[in-house]
């Protein structure tokens, strides 16, 4: 962990609370941190065990059929088969010949294991007394994806990167018949429990299903629109289909042919598999994570569990037959077991998006606020108590890039990928006449007027458009002069000047009345400009960018007043915002980090650290009173005046510390490379400090400062009091 001192100073205070440790030596100790934990356990109680002897990332996991072994293919072009009980080897590894293995299936019977290679061979091996008898089938052109034997064992399917599936007789290897009809790879193949059905799921967007007999297309695609197609999956009883893509997480009703529900927020999924029982699902997707998640009779379906300890992307996932247990493979070249026995564990319902937020607006009077997400997706959530509020906005066909509220809290726009502006009702969520149309590429920002009585958007087709908010619906054509896509759009506080950023730099200013520029395009020292923003009264306009730089410009003369401070070739900037008394300018970096500065002068007052990924939106709320940021995957609220007094306090300052340290190695580390907490690794993601007041999302580690007294560095020893 790093030094005997962090043993007192760190893994006493990460202890679980009923541990025997933390309730021996707490009592002994003072001057240490706090922690508070919701959503997170240090304990970590469904891990069971890790499986390693593979060279490379493990590509795919299944369980026999008897519960007895697991197998498993990786990178290192070998299938190995553990003892499922006790993790050990049951046998050499089985090597391929043709590259890397990229699925693994047993047969019904347990005593064979079939295998699809980077080369385009499926393998099936005989386990028959311990030795291992190799068949191989040749036919595809492309690596095997995936592989399946029907529930009679009588045949086997393989999905490839050829665009075809395949069926082969188990023990002949004869072709049956090859599945044509997807126009890119096929990522995976399952059969139904009956056999007489295969599903497939391609990167074209469909699942198709075919017949086992003759290898015909039955009914129509089952299309997923945006997204590419991932995995597929057949409930125990045959009646439904779950699928993994760029959309998530859909259930299919079999009969109806219709989408049931989409449930997983997150974004792209990888991977998804029913449990043996039908009411359960476990999913994986970009990260090291997987989630288990309980089906509800209506088809939808709530999370239940999340596994998390691989250190890279979990690659496959398989139940145990009596679905006690799940083993996942992940490209950190291990397996792990995992108890997947969900009553015992409970993760909060994220309040706000789980993953994929690209913007945020908060109400005028404070008491609520709007997201937009990768997922296609609006969310509208109360600020006070951070839950997410039943109103059911109806999704986009594409990611939500940009969201605002009108100044009387009546309204929401929505920008999207889908090349459309909506409007919403922020009471009910009913869509507020049909979608504006007129963009041909993606809109990526969107503003209110102050009145409420027009909106302005932004496309990457280079133009930016107003639009009222009338029956009519007619809009008015802002073109810029360059050949550029536009990123950013806000409406002056008087209403009278629209501003858009793009990607040459540039930030052009018209009249909102449709009388031409206020003046010549603006040069930003940044090449593309993400966000720009006006001061209350409308006389400065603040942006930023790519480079980093935080300018403030005349919004009336268009002239470059100054250059915020300590901005400058730090990192992309990709959102800005003026404090509603005009007094702060708050910018969000894609290194995680927030720079508060003075609005008078761009002098810094601090910067706020806490964020792991790109701060891709902030904006201030209360009044002004506290900030609330949010990365792709959670929103942080800060408290202003604890930031101001923070960054007025000296060094000595126990929260001052707390506030300045910044990750690294695990440790929080002071502003002179000093140690001062060692941080679990499953907690640094949800790690809340001051100043920063709340994190929004499944989990959250909050560090305090327990007294006025914090005991580190060279001061350690004085944390024990023998005789307490």
């Amino acid at each position: 962990m790093g030094s005997t001192p962090h043993i007192y100073l760190s893994a006493l205070p990460f202890a679980a609370k009923d541990s025997l440790v933390y309730q021996t030596f707490s009592p002994r100790c003072t001057g240490l941190i706090s922690i508070e934990t919701i959503g997170v356990s240090r304990r970590q109680e469904s891990f069971i065990m890790s499986l390693t002897g593979h060279d490379d990332s493990v590509r795919s996991i299944a369980y026999s059929p008897d519960g007895c072994r697991i197998a498993s293919g990786s990178d290192d072009c070998t299938v190995r088969l553990w003892n499922a009980r006790t993790g050990d080897e049951t046998m050499s590894p089985l090597r391929s010949r043709d590259g890397k293995l990229h699925s693994v299936s047993f047969g019904p019977s347990s005593k064979h294991v079939a295998a699809g290679t980077e080369g385009g061979t499926v393998y099936i091996w005989s386990l028959l007394a311990g030795q291992a008898a190799l068949q191989r089938f040749s036919g595809h052109s492309g690596t095997v994806f995936s592989v399946a034997f029907s529930p009679n064992g009588a045949r086997l399917a393989s999905a490839s990167a050829d665009k075809t599936g395949r069926i082969w007789h188990t023990d002949t290897g004869n072709l049956v018949a090859v599945l044509i009809g997807h126009t890119s790879m096929v990522r995976e193949i399952a059969f139904s429990p009956d056999g007489m059905t295969l599903a497939s799921a391609s990167h074209d967007g469909t699942i198709r299903r075919w017949s086992t007999t003759t290898g015909d297309a039955t009914g129509q695609p089952l299309q997923k629109a945006w997204a590419s197609s991932h995995s597929v999956c057949f409930s125990p009883d045959g009646g439904k289909l779950a699928s993994a893509g760029l959309n998530g997480i859909q259930l299919w009703d079999f009969d109806m042919e219709s989408v049931s529900s989409t449930f997983l927020s997150g974004g792209e999924a990888h991977l998804v598999r029913f449990s043996p029982d039908g009411k359960s699902l476990v999913s994986t997707s970009k990260d090291s994570s997987a989630r288990i998640w309980n089906i509800q009779p209506n088809l939808g379906a709530t999370p239940a569990m999340i596994l998390e300890g691989h250190k890279a992307q979990i690659h496959s996932v398989s139940f145990s037959p009596d679905g006690l247990y799940v083993a996942t493979a992940s490209a950190d070249c291990t397996i792990r077991i995992w108890d997947a026995s969900t009553d015992k564990h409970t993760v909060r319902s994220s309040s706000t998006h789980m993953h994929g937020i690209y913007s945020m607006a908060v109400a005028q009077d404070g008491t609520f606020a709007a997201s937009g997400c990768h997922d296609h997706s609006v969310r509208v959530w109360d600020t006070r108590t951070y839950e997410k509020l039943p109103i059911p906005l109806p999704a986009h066909t594409g990611p939500v890039y940009s969201v605002a509220i009108s100044l009387d809290s009546q309204m929401i726009a929505s920008a999207s990928a889908d090349k459309t502006v909506r409007l919403w009702s922020a009471q009910t969520g009913e869509s507020l006449g049909n979608p504006l149309t007129g963009h041909t590429r993606s809109v990526r920002a969107v503003a209110f007027s102050p009145d409420a009585l027009w909106v302005a958007s932004g496309s990457r087709d280079g133009t930016v458009r107003k639009w009222k908010i009338a029956s009519d619906r007619e809009s008015i054509l802002f073109l810029p002069l360059y050949n550029c896509a536009v990123y950013t759009v806000a409406v002056s506080p008087d209403g009278l000047v629209i501003a858009a950023g793009d990607n040459t730099g540039r930030i052009h200013l018209w009249q909102a009345g449709g009388d031409g520029p206020v003046c010549e395009p603006l040069k930003s020292p940044d090449e593309i400009i993400y966000s720009i923003a006006f001061s209350p009264d409308s006389t400065r306009l603040v942006s930023v960018g790519n480079v980093g730089s935080a300018v403030v410009w005349n919004a009336k003369t268009g002239m470059l007043m100054y250059t915020c401070k300590g901005s400058d070739l730090i990192d992309q900037a990709l959102s800005v915002a003026y404090s509603p008394t005009g007094q702060f300018i708050c910018g969000g970096f894609a290194n995680g980090n927030i720079f508060l500065w003075k609005a008078l002068n761009g002098g810094l007052v601090t910067v706020l650290r806490g964020h792991l990924g790109r701060v891709r939106s902030v904006v201030f709320i209360r009044g002004g009173q506290s900030i609330q940021s949010a990365d792709f995957e959670t929103i942080r609220i800060w408290n202003v005046d604890a930031v101001r007094a923070c960054s007025m306090s000296g060094v000595s300052d126990p929260n001052m510390v707390l506030a300045s340290a910044t990750m690294g190695d695990g440790f929080l580390v002071g502003t002179s490379n000093e140690l001062l907490v060692w941080v679990p690794e499953e907690y640094r993601q949800y790690l809340t400090k001051f100043p920063c007041t709340a994190i929004i999302g499944d989990s959250r580690v909050s560090v305090t400062i327990a007294s006025n007294v914090w005991y580190r560095g060279e001061s350690w020893t004085k944390c024990w009091h023998q005789n307490a």
